[in-house]
This record gives C-alpha cells, structure tokens and sequence, in this order.
C-alpha cells in the first residue's frame, strides 16, 4: 500500500475541502448553464435562449425547494420492487459461485494468503455490487420514458427531483443490501481460508548447544500447512515464537504432556496503527543523498541501498513518548531485496538497523535482520539497551533518556551484504502505536464499498435523465475511467506545462502517438524543435479539458479503503469521515444535476 503522505485531520480537512467543492460545483453549474444557453441560442437567438435557461433554473430551483420526504420515498419503494422483479438479487448467487470456486484459483501458498484472500473479497464484492446498481440506475428510467409508463407517474403531484432522489434512494437500498450480504459471505470466507494448523513434534526438534556443550535450545521446522512451514527456535524452557512466513507467525509454548503447542496465525488479520516517519537517504560514501539508488525497475517507487557500504536508508519518527511506548518501541519493517548475484535465497539478505539520536548522534547497539522478500518483520527495541560511544566503547543506556530528543528518533537501515540491495519506501518503515479490531477494520473497508455503490448510483440515474439506457451506461463508465486516473492526469498535465518529462513520461496523446509509430522510449526527452514545440502545445490544449474533468470527476479507487484492510492496517476515522463526505457531495451534486436535466425535458416537451 502506497501512502507516502500522512492522513490530514478531519478538522484541518474539511474547511478547504468545501471551498474546492464550491468552486467546482459553481464551475460545473456555469459551464453547463453557458453550454444550455449556446445550443437553444443556434435554434430560438440569444435573448429566447437566456430566458429559457433563466426560467429553466428558477423552475429547476423551486422543484428542488418543494421536494417531500413522504413521496420520494414512496418513490424509492417502487425502485426497489422494480429491482426485486428484474430479480436482482441473482448476483448473490454470482458471488457464491465465485467464492465456492475461488479456492482453485488463490494459490495458498502465496507469500501473503490473507492479503490476497481479502482483495479478492473486496474487490468482488465492488465490482458486483457497483456493476448491478450502475445497470439497475442507468436503464430504469429511459425504459420507463420509452414504454411511456413515466406518465402514471408525472401525472400525479410529483416533482422531478422526487422522481430522481426516489430512485436513487430505491437502488442505493438494493446495493446496501447487497453489500451487507457480501459483506458477511466474504468475511467468512476469509476467515475461514487463512485458518490453519502447525504441529511440532519432538522428533522435528534438534538441540542448540553452546561452545561448552550445554543445552541452549531447540530448533526446527513445524509440519506443513497451507503449502508452507515455520523455522522454529526454542529456548531451554521449550518457548519460542515460530519464524515469520507468508506473513504470520505462530507462538510455540511447552505443553504439560512435555510436548509442544503451536499457536494460532498471528499477523494475518490485523488493523495496525501505524506511526510513520520521514525517509532520507545516504550514499555508498555516506554522504546525504536525495534518494536511493535506482535498479532498473520498472515501477520507481522503491529506492535501493547498496550492501557493504556506507549507505543507509534513515527514518525519522516524531512524537515518540515514554507514554505511547512504556515497554519500547514496536518496530515493522518490509524491506525489498534485489541481488546481483542469487546465493541461498531462503536464507535472506543480511543487515542490521541502529537507532540514533538526532541532535547527539549518540548510537544504539546494531539489531540484526534478515530480509527476505514480501514479509514484514518485525523488532521490538528494549528500554534498555547499549549504546556505541565515540571511543568505540560500550555503555547501557534508556531508550527514551538517551535516544529520544523532542520525541523524535532515528532508525538507520543497512544492508551488510555485498553485491546486494535492500529496496525500501517511505511507508516501508512504522512504530506499531496500536491495534484496532479486525471485525470492525473489514465493517470499515465494505463501507467504501457503500460509499462507491452511491456515487455510481447516483450517477447512473444522472446520465439516464437525459440519455437513452445504453449511452448512459457508456457516459457513466468514461466519468469513472477518468476519474480512475485522475492523479495519473494530473501528473501528466504538469509535465505537459512545466516541461519536466520526471513528472510523468510519455507526454500528451500526439506526442505518445509519435513515440508508439517510432518506437521511441518514453523517458528519451525530445529537443525543443519547432515541430515538437508544436505538437507539444497541442497536447496541452488537448490536456487542459481533460485535466478539469478528472478534478471534479469521482474517483471510486480514492473512496476506496480495501487496499488498509488487505494490508493489516487500521483505518483511521480522519479518512472514513472525508470519504463519506465526499461522497455525499457528489450523490447531491449528482441528483440536483439530474433532477435539472429531467425538469428542462419535461419543458421542453
């Protein structure tokens, strides 16, 4: 999960949030009510096609005003009888043949089952539920226009905007349904799925001894389960924690019997709270770098540090309190490993990671690790422990005493190996500050669930205010398509006008045309000739309308949580609030629009 930027408060939040609102919704408004006014302007002259746009809004706005609860939902309750005739409610079967088929295809031995379980949930469970209430929206009413059976309807004291607020509400009904059923199947299911057993024998046990000969431990391997099994080390007293793999592990207690116990799965199903801190860099010489080294790959979100050197990858984290953290502090960690050469790639890549002081510079004891691909690892730093002094020399010191200033520390990461890389990201690195509850964590991501099925309910009826059933569904999709890139359409239209090729390769649609008949890469940047000069602008005008689209245009993958719940991570309240304003903006924007296009059709016939 990318999430380089902390999550605002709702409080900071919401007063600019508004005022984007308003200004995209004033532009909206003007730019349609302009787009009215040309087209009835070619047919009637300018001042018949003003008074008409100028009655058609006071008209529009005293529909909206005189809006009963009772009637639309009255209204709402026909949708939903209309939705149970077109027997919805089938795609409860579609799901439950996907998920009584789902285990063929979700490979168990995956490097994270639980990740993988619960984005396939969510994501059904999205496209299902989204897919039926856009089909439901966007086909209900020009049926009805067409079969003229709107006019049972128009002829008694009935407002537009009732009519589409009414269904809205009736097929949001039916996707709240939906979801809610989903919901719970698909919590079962993932379950149900990443449960297992390990059993740990005597026999799969040998003894640790140390230079002496004495009894230090045991280690081994657990039996297999779910395609994978644990290293297991043991102290004297038969007690240990089983080695991550595929993301979890299992603790190993000593049973009365003499035999020993392995736990349940632990780090599968979570919701982590996380506190993130900021990343820099240092080169192979350890001097400050702006970022890490670049291997080649494909997606650049990653930076690299080289083995065997000087180089580090250093977080700082802030407010870091004895209060927060009496017992130290909870260290997780996802670390990439890219080899030049292969060795034993079940034994991992070998560094350590040290705590600094940011203002001293006073060092702790290097804490080894093994990184190894797709697992997170996890390290909890003691009060007390012993710190490297500038003579080389080695004391006991507190952590929070002696390596936290002004709540703030540092974590430096280095990778011993060399010829190998460690790969690592901002949100790479994180105290566990807390955990929240898996139940409730799944409840929160089916609610962005919800919060998509409305938005695309409300916009589907928008479009079949005005369009006949199957343009609607192709208007509605493009909005969601555009709106699904909006930040890769930002990104681009940057580029576009700064002329920095960094920020987004490949440029607008005629230079990207150019590159794919040449075969050209898109990181080469081109010289400034008067044809590419050209062309560029074009671009940007091309750019510019689409650019504006995609900012008031909704984006579902941004109303979306799935990616927290798959990845073991609290949603925050902060999110889930502006989420659910946002999308409450857009289903009002959505059904004014539509209750404005369906009153001007009912004057113009």
């Amino acid at each position: 999960m990318v999430l380089e930027e902390d999550i605002p408060r709702f409080s900071a939040w919401i007063g600019p949030a508004l005022l984007d609102y308003a200004a995209s919704a004033g532009t909206a408004a003007l730019v349609a009510a302009v787009a009215a006014w040309a087209v009835l302007a070619i047919a009637g002259g300018p001042l018949t096609a003003g008074d008409r746009v100028y009655r058609g809004i006071l008209a529009g706005c005293a529909d909206l005003a005189g809006t009963s609860l009772r009637r639309t939902w009255a209204l709402a309750r026909l949708a939903v009888q209309e939705s149970l005739r077109r027997n919805v409610l089938v795609v409860l079967a579609v799901f439950a043949l996907v998920l009584l088929f789902a285990g063929w295809f979700l490979d168990p031995a995956s490097p994270n089952p639980g990740k993988l379980s619960m984005g396939f949930v969510l994501g059904v469970t999205n496209l299902l539920v989204c897919l039926v209430t856009l089909l439901l929206a966007v086909f209900s009413l020009p049926a009805d226009i067409k079969s003229r059976a709107i006019q049972t309807v128009t002829t008694k004291p009935v407002r537009t905007a009732e009519i589409v607020l009414g269904r809205t509400l009736g097929f949001a009904a039916i996707g709240t349904a939906l979801v809610a059923v989903m919901g719970l199947a698909g919590w079962a299911f993932v379950v149900r799925t990443v449960a297992h057993d390990h059993v740990l024998a005597a026999d799969d046990l040998l003894e640790v001894t140390d230079a002496e000969g004495a009894v230090t431990g045991l280690a081994g391997r657990t039996s297999l389960a779910r395609g994978h099994r644990h290293r297991v080390t043991l102290d004297a007293s038969g007690t240990g924690v089983a080695e991550a793999e595929q993301g979890h592990r299992h603790r190993v207690t000593r049973d009365a019997a003499g035999g020993f116990t392995v736990g349940p799965a632990e780090g599968l199903l979570e919701a982590r709270r996380p506190l993130r801190g900021t990343l820099r860099f240092l080169d192979r010489d350890g001097r400050p770098s702006a970022k890490g080294i670049s291997v080649g790959a494909e997606w650049a979100y990653r930076q690299y540090i080289e083995g065997g050197s000087a180089a580090a990858a250093i977080w700082t984290f802030s407010d870091v309190t004895e209060a927060e953290f009496p017992d130290g502090l909870p260290l997780e960690m996802t670390v990439r490993v890219f080899r030049t050469h292969k060795g034993r790639i079940e034994d991992g890549i070998h560094g350590t990671v040290q705590l600094r002081n940011p203002v001293t510079n006073l060092r702790s004891q290097s804490f080894p690790i093994v990184a190894r691909e797709f697992t997170i690892e996890a390290l909890r730093v003691p009060r007390k422990l012993e710190a490297v002094l500038a003579d080389g020399s080695v004391r006991e010191i507190d952590l929070f005493a002696d390596l936290v200033a002004d709540g703030r520390v540092e974590v430096w990461l280095q990778c011993l190996e060399p010829g190998q890389y460690y790969g690592v990201a901002q949100a790479d690195f994180f105290l566990r500050a807390g955990d929240g509850s898996f139940t409730l964590n799944y409840a929160k991501g089916c609610l962005g669930i919800w919060f998509s099925m409305l938005v695309v309910t409300a916009l589907g009826v928008m479009f079949s205010t005005f369009l006949a059933g199957p343009v609607a569904l192709l208007a509605a999709l493009a909005v969601v398509l555009v709106g699904h890139f909006r930040e890769f359409i930002a990104r681009l239209f940057e580029s576009q006008v700064t002329g920095d090729n960094t920020i987004q390769p490949g440029g607008g649609p005629i230079e990207s045309l150019v590159r794919m008949a040449t075969q050209e890469s898109i990181t080469v940047a081109w010289e400034p000739t008067p044809a590419v000069q050209v062309i560029q602008a074009v671009d940007t005008l091309l750019l510019a309308p689409v650019r504006l689209a995609a900012e008031v245009f909704p984006s579902l993958a941004a109303l979306g949580t799935g990616d927290f719940v798959a990845e073991g991570f609290d949603i925050p309240l902060d999110l889930l609030a502006a989420h659910a304003l946002e999308a409450a903006g857009f289903v009002a924007a959505f059904c004014v629009a539509g209750a404005l296009c369906l009153k001007a059709r009912e004057m113009a016939s």
